[in-house]
């Protein structure tokens, strides 16, 4: 009982987040892809008491085939070659370096 509560908790302290991400996302997708997702969204909705697989059209279907070290290794190697373009202290490389290590996490 106590997992479903903390699961609950967790799940409300990241419903601000999670809805900012989605904003975003609708903001920056052209409008026929949204509206391509919504009717997916809402088919799948209709038919998961029947076919609860009709879900995971939810899930991820992006897969990089890369290693979280590959990918660092690589923003890295573009980071530093790229210095010379944009001078900066590396703040970007480290932000997105913590964002691919968060998201390693969940």
């Amino acid at each position: 009982m106590k997992s479903i509560i903390r699961r609950y908790n967790r799940a409300l302290e990241n419903v601000v987040d999670a809805r900012i991400a989605f904003d975003r996302l609708n903001t920056a997708a052209p409008a026929h892809c949204v509206a391509g997702w919504e009717s997916s969204i809402d088919a799948a909705e209709l038919d998961r008491n029947s076919d609860p697989s009709a879900m995971d059209i939810m899930h991820s279907q992006f897969k990089s085939g890369l290693s979280l070290k590959e990918i660092t290794a690589e923003i890295m190697r573009e980071d530093s070659s790229e210095r010379s373009l944009i001078p900066d202290n590396g703040d970007n490389t480290e932000w997105l370096l913590e964002g691919l290590h968060i998201e390693d996490e969940q």
